[in-house]
């Protein structure tokens, strides 16, 4: 993630001392002086400084820096800005100093980065000072992130060791990027799942198996394949190649030629008869007057499929069921969230609903996630992120408001919502929104409560722009937006066609990784909405 160069000033250490979630570990060279036994480090007793004169962006970044400071350690650091009184010093006070400061402190590590290439950081303890510079505010941003990841996650209670003369240069390779709240985001691999002509391939869905023993890392996809089949590919090298392994459709009525939306599940927990670690997908047939909301299971890692169960039905058209999503709650039980327009005449346009099973066979009673009292609405695409022991986020999209704009709700539970409220919309934190068709998952890569990731397809109130990334590090209270890598095209010159891309999927994997899946339409096939080119990213959060 880093480009490490060392400086050699006495006696040379060389340890291993920045470790990233994707396992690309560099080796670290460090100097330090002659002294033996180290030098404490106690984070209370210093003061952060920093300069009066600096960019939004910058003073964004040093508040994150304080409160990653305050969640890993539990201190809350004074801070202040660099001015001294005529004739006041400060020598003898533990400070440490943060971008470009009045202290020579400052001025000496930012003499050693002239001779290091131009987008560097150093980290440098001198004295009674610990000092952090970049040569400009990106790689200032870097020597902060890199900070908390080598030393503040790592502090015992906010202390460390740190010898005297201790210093670190770093910087940028190029390939990350880093948001003003001090999280990196780095596009690992892209690769292509399918190609082909004639698929029209929408709705692409990953997994990871988690629960397979031997077999874990694998990874599936699917799509819906010209609204009436699943596919089902395999890749053994996370990604970078696949293979496809079988076409899933409807199987106890096959009359019901449509099968739309497809999601897959892997079951953490024994259902049922179903032992853990069993492959589900879920998806909504339908044919005539007749749709239904079904699920297929596989014990063989995806060879064989057997269709075994509808979650529930409805007479088609403006009175079916659409989009389901599946998680098991707190007591093993198997969730199925779906939308659901055949309570019309009572509560208006398409509602969120969910149903819960013990044994993934016999449903309980419709309940209400989204359900609000204005019925022009018609909320629809729900999926849900269990956000590691913080409870449960869920993202949707508001049709009936201009742009289809996605929304999101939490809960301390999975199978409890405050199902009339109608959410809080998501907006970036430079104004940027989404819409449309949402996904979102959580990873614990990030920070202290982790990162929730939502997506939907567009990034305007039409259809015009590609929609951007939207991360959220405070369980979504406040979200970033980054660029899709992922890009994708479509008609905008020949008329505007839904189905080009549609639905976003996302997986994260085992390390913390996230994994995104979209259709994509390169430039000379943008006229061809059956074009497809199924393609995948892997995206590293740190």
């Amino acid at each position: 993630m880093k480009r490490i160069i060392a400086i050699l000033l006495a006696l040379i250490t060389v340890f291993a001392l920045i470790g990233c979630n994707n396992e690309k570990t560099p080796e670290v060279t460090t100097s330090n002086s002659e002294t033996e036994g180290g030098n404490s480090v106690k984070f209370s007793d210093y003061k952060l400084i920093y300069s009066a004169r600096i960019s939004k962006n910058l003073e964004t970044a040093i508040t994150e820096f304080r409160k990653s400071i305050k969640d890993y350690t539990d201190i809350l650091m004074d801070f202040d800005y660099d001015l001294l009184k005529e004739g006041e010093t400060a020598e003898g006070r533990k400070e440490i100093l943060i971008g470009k400061t009045n202290r020579a402190e400052t001025e000496e590590a930012a003499s050693i980065l002239e001779n290091a290439d131009a987008n560097s950081f150093i980290i440098k303890n001198s004295g009674d000072k610990i000092v952090i510079f970049g040569n400009n505010d990106t790689d200032l941003m870097f020597g902060m992130n890199s900070f908390i990841k080598n030393f503040v996650k790592t502090s015992n209670g906010g202390v460390i060791d740190m010898e005297p003369d201790f210093q670190i240069i770093g910087g940028d390779d190029g390939e990350t990027t880093i948001l003003p709240n001090l999280v990196t985001v780095t596009t690992e691999m892209i690769s292509t799942v399918e190609s082909n002509y004639n698929r029209w391939s929408t709705y692409g869905r990953l997994l990871q198996l988690k629960h397979n023993g031997e077999n874990n890392g694998v990874l599936f996809a699917t799509s819906q394949w010209a609204a009436n089949s699943f596919p089902l590919y395999r890749s053994d090298d996370d990604g970078k190649t696949w293979t496809f392994v079988t076409e899933i459709k409807e199987q106890i009525t096959p009359a019901l030629s449509g099968n739309w939306q497809p999601e897959l599940y892997e079951l953490p927990v024994d259902v049922g008869v179903m032992p853990e670690g069993t492959l589900l997908l879920g998806g909504c047939t339908h044919g005539g007057n007749i749709t239904r909301m079904c699920l297929w299971r596989s014990f063989d890692l995806g060879q064989t499929w057997e269709e075994f169960t509808v979650v529930d039905h409805g007479h088609g058209g403006s009175d079916g069921m659409w989009e389901p999503f599946m998680i098991c709650d707190e007591d093993g039980s198997l969730v199925v969230f779906y939308s659901d327009e055949t309570d019309v005449s009572e509560y208006g346009g398409q509602r969120l609903v969910y149903r819960v099973s013990k044994n993934g066979e016999d449903w309980g009673e419709k309940q209400y996630c989204v359900a609000p009292e204005n019925k022009s609405l018609r909320p629809g695409m729900v999926s849900v992120a269990k956000m590691g022991d913080e409870g449960y986020l869920i993202v949707y999209e508001m049709i009936g408001l201009s742009g289809g704009p996605v929304y999101y709700k939490t809960s301390d539970s999975l199978t409890n919502w405050d199902y009339e409220s109608l959410g809080t919309r998501i907006i970036g934190k430079d104004g940027e929104v989404t819409g449309w068709t949402p996904y979102c998952v959580w990873t614990p890569a990030g920070g202290i409560h982790g990162t929730v990731v939502a997506c939907g397809r567009s990034g305007d109130t039409g259809y015009q722009t590609q929609s951007k990334i939207f991360l959220s590090n405070d369980l979504g209270k406040t979200w970033r937006a980054i660029d899709n890598p992922l890009v994708w095209d479509y008609p905008v010159e020949t008329g505007y066609n839904p189905n080009y891309s549609y639905s976003l999927g996302f997986m994260v994997g085992s390390d913390g990784a996230l994994y995104h899946i979209a259709n994509c339409f390169p430039e000379n096939e943008k006229d061809n909405y059956k074009y497809t080119q199924l393609r995948m990213c892997k995206i590293i959060i740190d």
